[in-house]
């Protein structure tokens, strides 16, 4: 997963350095209500990993504002909080257990 996305990333940064930058780069888009309830805690640790992923790549974009990369990294930030919310509120998961999850590079 990572180095598939790593590899998707890269190929976009890489597009976007030769002028034919797009703003669908990594559309970290929300997720809607019904998706939201039935979100897993698996999809909690995508959502993290991709997150995480994306800062990295995001700052490595040329010819994007930084405008544009902090809100790419807030969307996706959203998404993680919007998840880890519901897991809290719905499922009765801690904040603690919760934060045990970790991607794996």
């Amino acid at each position: 997963m990572s180095h598939s996305l790593s590899s998707f990333l890269l190929s976009l940064a890489l597009l976007a350095s030769h002028g034919t930058f797009a703003q669908s780069y990594v559309e970290c888009k929300p997720l809607d209500k019904a998706e939201l309830k039935l979100a897993p805690k698996a999809t909690l640790l995508y959502l993290r990993c991709r997150a995480r992923q994306t800062s990295y790549e995001a700052q490595r974009i040329n010819g994007a504002s930084q405008k544009f990369k902090d809100d790419l990294l807030f969307a996706c930030q959203d998404q993680v909080i919007a998840v880890e919310h519901q897991l809290r509120v719905s499922h009765g998961f801690t904040t603690e257990s919760l934060a045990k999850e970790r991607c794996d590079y």
